[in-house]
């Protein structure tokens, strides 16, 4: 039994990477996930020098919300609403941040970009691979980019650009959306090694005291573990379609959660706000939570349940339908409580 996973050509010691963000921002905490037994880690994304007001942050930057909240005493859930943007460092700081990275931790290292111009793009990409990053990802969906920047006239050139530019794997986070499925056909087509789905939403929310936006006054990033389920439907949909590998991230918190998305199709899982709110020590425990599942369903190798759950899907057509119920429609199965 392990938790060795092959992904993109690197062997990883398990399928639970770090996210991009706050974890990811220098090489102290590189090397914890290392000894947490992460994957991989992707680090802090960078911004070309034409968005270098994105690496300044508003203080405070993070709020809980709903985190107080419980329905009839069960089990909370919450929201992680926070504006962050990109790696506070200049270019040189982040590709001295890979170099260092690389020195003193074993475990593969991710870049994570985000720029406009195709040539901002391929630049930047050319110094990841040269400070010596394992894989890039192209952040083309951060909840915090400018509203000008289109997925068709900006990005794609930025895909098919950077493909051409670099020899090493580069996976494209695409944010979730109904467009989500046919970006990633986009993505495959213009030789994508991988898609990273979801990143967070944009959001919003308003204190009713001062009557004013929290926080910084503008919308943020907004994800927990209620996003899961919808990034969830995202990755079944892709996995069905695409032929390249998919990187799955949101609302995980357990082991459980790691291991549904596998058996919906991904081959990695990426985790951050469990750390933000627990710690560090989350890595070790999903992993051995992974490791407890396997060992009771008697798994060897998780590749022998990626996509496991895909091929016990059904279409609407063949959903089994309960017909004469609608005879009873006049009787309060409300008021009767138990009757079936």
């Amino acid at each position: 039994m392990s938790l060795k996973t092959s992904f993109l050509g690197l062997t990883l010691q398990s399928p639970v990477l770090i996210a991009s963000g706050p974890a990811s921002h220098d090489v102290n905490q590189v090397r914890v996930a290392e000894e947490q037994n992460a994957g991989a880690i992707v680090l802090k994304t960078a911004c070309s020098d034409k968005f270098a007001h994105m690496r300044s942050w508003p203080r405070p930057r993070y709020k809980l919300l709903d985190w107080d909240k419980q329905i009839e005493g069960r089990s909370k859930m919450f929201s992680l609403y926070s504006y962050e943007q990109g790696y506070s460092g200049t270019l040189d700081d982040y590709w001295e941040l890979i170099s260092a990275c690389k020195k003193h931790a074993a475990l593969p290292v991710i870049g994570s970009i985000f720029a406009d111009e195709a040539k901002d793009w391929i630049d930047m990409a050319k110094r990841v691979e040269q400070c010596g990053a394992d894989a890039i990802e192209l952040d083309i969906s951060s909840p915090h980019r400018p509203g000008s920047l289109a997925f068709e006239t900006t990005f794609v050139a930025a895909i098919n650009g950077v493909v051409g530019a670099v020899r090493i794997p580069v996976l494209v986070k695409l944010g979730p959306g109904p467009e989500v499925l046919p970006q990633c056909l986009i993505a495959q087509e213009n030789g994508a090694s991988a898609v990273t789905l979801c990143n967070r939403l944009r959001g919003f929310d308003v204190d009713i005291e001062s009557q004013r936006p929290i926080l910084h006054g503008y919308f943020a990033g907004i994800g927990g573990p209620w996003a899961k389920y919808y990034t969830m439907r995202h990755v079944a949909e892709a996995a069905n379609t695409i032929t390249i590998p998919i990187s799955a991230t949101g609302g995980v918190l357990s082991g459980e959660d790691v291991i549904k998305y596998m058996l919906l199709g991904a081959s990695t899982v990426q985790i951050l706000s469990v750390i933000m709110v627990n710690g560090w020590e989350s890595v070790k425990r999903i992993n051995n939570e992974i490791e407890e599942y396997m060992q009771r369903k008697k798994i060897n190798s998780l590749e022998e349940i990626r996509g496991k759950a895909l091929s016990a899907m059904v279409s609407p057509d063949e959903i089994i339908r309960w017909s004469g119920e609608s005879k009873r429609g006049s009787r309060n199965l409300w008021k009767e409580g138990t009757e079936n």
